[in-house]
């Protein structure tokens, strides 16, 4: 059942007291329904100790008296919730009926008063009662001459529970619980949206918005989260914009000043020139890769992580550097090879660049890819592992042709593993030099 638009408080603290309030009625009232069911059983149970405690003293006062006297005192005992008359033979035939309701009665007669004596005591239901709920309760108390006390009663409850009240309080107490679970649940399914839409920002697959509904707070909740996150994207965006054109048009200056090097006589400073050059080039080159890893949203698609090393390691080689592979024959996984790629290729670039080579070893457990690149160099200090991950930061600060680089090389690596949802890490090796390992799990089918 829907509850009508125009019935539901537009804040949230309206609602959660609306829930409250309808709860706790509905609960107080299935409470005060078991209070009475307990206190009507209780009365009940006092009937049925006064309905057996006035049987025993009928029968011991009508077989006191002579016979002729019997049924006289008999009916003077009797009452409007108990007709007694005395006769010689039974007026429930047989043995009288057995039920278990039957039964319970008769063991309840026999807890409350003993002396009644039970024993071939007949008990039976009111003509008529058969067919429908039975309302008179016939029965017939042997005397000890052979004769017969009869009566007739309303039929009376079963006993009362004892723990009526324990179990009213402890269904309120159930209720209230529930109801503080089904309030929490609610009340927790916006934030919860919210958190999960927070978490997607800066992942692949563009921006996570929030929809704009529910009550007043949720909804200026969500408008300010889906502003923000507009504003977070245009900065992104004017900001990449316009280092990418500041990046790009740099190249025409840098283009006249090669042409004009090659029109100067001194070879060593054309030479020099050239290298300064290249090394500007470089640094425009990671910089656009930066950015464009910003924006880049490359299709996922299964390939083999150790071909890709194996043409990293090779290119290597081909450069001068002493690179090795141990790898299994293949491992595949689904991935974005391209963004994987450089990011291989950063890390075997600051191996041979800093250690002077490097030995890639890659790992294969089914469920986790582990590649493990090494080299020989001076390493890194502790204290400075994540400090290398900043963009633009370099420990070597000389940014000298020698070294080379712009800082970004570890800051596009770590980017794209952990947009594989993997992760990079650095240590420095028991031998010397630095370990780079990459984890990448296999997305589970």
């Amino acid at each position: 059942m829907r509850i009508p638009a125009r019935l539901v408080p537009d804040t949230l603290g309206g609602r959660v007291m609306l829930v409250l309030f309808v709860g706790l009625i509905v609960f107080h009232l299935g409470s005060l329904w078991l209070h009475q069911i307990s206190t009507e059983a209780t009365l009940g149970s006092t009937r049925e100790e006064e309905l057996a405690e006035r049987l025993a003293a009928a029968k011991r006062s009508v077989a006191a008296v002579p016979p002729s006297e019997r049924d006289r005192l008999a009916h003077a005992l009797s009452s409007a919730s108990l007709d007694l008359h005395w006769t010689l033979a039974p007026t429930v035939g047989g043995g009288g009926e057995s039920s278990p309701r039957i039964e319970a009665v008769r063991a309840r007669l026999h807890e409350l008063v003993p002396d009644l004596g039970t024993e071939g005591l007949r008990l039976g239901y009111a003509a008529g009662d058969n067919g429908g709920t039975p309302h008179a309760l016939l029965g017939a108390l042997p005397l000890p001459d052979g004769s017969w006390l009869n009566f007739s009663a309303a039929l009376f409850r079963p006993a009362a529970p004892e723990h009526a009240t324990l179990a009213s309080t402890t269904a309120m107490a159930v209720g209230v619980l529930l109801l503080g679970l089904v309030v929490v649940r609610w009340i927790g399914q916006p934030l919860r949206a919210l958190s999960n839409a927070a978490d997607r920002i800066g992942q692949p697959g563009g921006a996570a918005r929030m929809p704009e509904e529910g009550p007043y707070e949720v909804r200026h909740a969500a408008q300010a989260f889906n502003q923000m996150q507009s504003r977070i994207e245009r900065l992104i965006a004017d900001r990449t914009q316009a280092l990418a054109a500041v990046s790009h048009d740099l190249r025409t200056p840098i283009a006249r000043l090669r042409l004009r090097a090659g029109f100067v006589e001194d070879e060593e400073t054309a030479r020099a020139i050239d290298a300064d050059l290249d090394e500007m080039e470089a640094m425009i080159d990671a910089t656009l890769a930066y950015l464009r890893g910003e924006v880049e949203a490359e299709e996922q698609r299964p390939a083999d992580l150790v071909t890709m090393l194996g043409t990293l390691c090779d290119a290597a080689t081909d450069a001068g550097g002493e690179v090795t592979l141990r790898a299994p024959p293949q491992a595949r996984l689904l991935c974005r090879p391209l963004t994987l790629k450089r990011a291989f290729a950063n890390l075997l670039d600051n191996a041979v660049k800093y250690g002077g080579g490097a030995r890639v070893d890659v790992e294969d457990d089914g469920a986790l890819l582990i590649v493990r690149i090494e080299d020989d160099g001076p390493g890194i200090p502790e204290d400075k592992f994540e400090a290398v991950f900043e963009p633009f930061r370099r420990l070597e600060a000389s940014r000298n042709r020698g070294t080379g680089g712009s800082g970004l090389g570890l800051t596009i690596a770590r980017r794209a593993v952990e947009q594989h949802g993997g992760t990079l890490t650095l240590a420095n090796r028991g031998g010397g030099g630095l370990v780079a390992t990459v984890r990448l799990p296999r997305p589970q089918a």
